[in-house]
């Protein structure tokens, strides 16, 4: 039974494997295309899967097959090409519209687009053009009520909750520490606290007088 609902997905994994580990430049053979699929409890056969690709091509996928004693495939286009990725990564970065901290997300969801070798290619070309704020991002833990426990960890890059109490949680991640994330933290009011580090805690106690002191 579970061999056979495994079959039902065995197209969708196939498609999701020649997405992430081909492209233009990198190949999968069928042999380890079995593998692959293997790996996932899915069992396929030679024949079976020359079927699945004219499947798959004949869905839309791009794939391009070099015939051999041992097939290899890649897929050679997508929705967008790695440059076009770089192009909006790098708009993303540049916008004084989202936070960092969310462009951030945005870019590892624009990667993920491409292969993992894009993706990779990718990142290596966003950090050489410096558009990366790596020198900002620092570890922080925050306190607060469970209710906004999903918004916190949606903010926070690499989140999860630390510890939990019957009103309240930590959850630890990274962010980039700037004015925009005391900005957030500002909105959210008394139900998020700075736990850790010390510095940031202070560093929000300075900006929360600057805004008081406006009203004096």
């Amino acid at each position: 039974m579970a061999k056979k609902a495994n079959q039902k997905v065995k197209l969708l994994y196939l498609q999701q494997i020649l997405l992430e580990e081909t492209d233009e430049k990198h190949v999968l053979t069928v042999q380890e295309l079995i593998e692959r699929l293997a790996e996932l409890e899915i069992p396929a056969e030679r024949k079976s899967l020359y079927d699945d690709m004219a499947t798959l091509q004949a869905f839309g996928l791009d794939i391009v097959t070099t015939r051999s004693r041992a097939n290899i495939y890649k897929v050679v286009s997508r929705l967008f090409t790695p440059q076009e990725l770089l192009v909006l990564s790098e708009a993303v970065l540049k916008s004084a519209a989202v936070s960092k901290n969310k462009a951030t997300r945005l870019v590892e969801k624009l990667s993920s687009l491409g292969s993992r070798y894009q993706a990779q290619k990718l990142q290596e070309s966003l950090a050489a053009e410096k558009y990366a704020a790596d020198e900002l991002l620092c570890p922080v833990e925050l306190r607060c009520s469970n209710e906004l426990v999903p918004v916190v960890l949606e903010y926070l890059l690499d989140s999860k909750v630390k510890k939990s109490k019957e009103d309240t949680s930590v959850v630890e991640g990274t962010a980039v520490v700037d004015q925009d994330f005391y900005s957030w933290l500002f909105a959210l009011g008394s139900k998020v606290k700075i736990v850790e580090p010390a510095n940031v805690k202070k560093d929000f106690m300075k900006h929360c007088k600057k805004v008081f002191n406006q009203y004096k």
